[in-house]
């Protein structure tokens, strides 16, 4: 009851359950713009995770698996290094 559903996969509080292939620690090296990482966990905080990855492949090139680390660490509060 007090869970939301998010593809049937949010945690308690609403926070998107980590996929076992993402460690969102990775992100603590990958520069992303600053308005990029608005956007992307304007996004992610809503429940769509493609349009966040999107966001985040657009604005940096970086590879499919660096983008998921990118996201899943700035939804959960880790700090992301800003880049230009």
């Amino acid at each position: 009851m007090g869970t939301e559903v998010f593809g049937g996969r949010k945690k308690e509080g609403g926070l998107p359950k980590i996929p076992r292939s993402v460690d969102p620690r990775r992100a603590r090296s990958l520069p992303v713009p600053a308005e990029a990482q608005a956007d992307a966990r304007m996004f992610m905080l809503g429940g769509d995770t493609m349009r966040a990855l999107k966001v985040i492949l657009d604005a940096t090139g970086y590879d499919l698996r660096q983008a998921r680390d990118i996201v899943y660490a700035l939804v959960y509060d880790i700090e992301v290094p800003r880049g230009t």
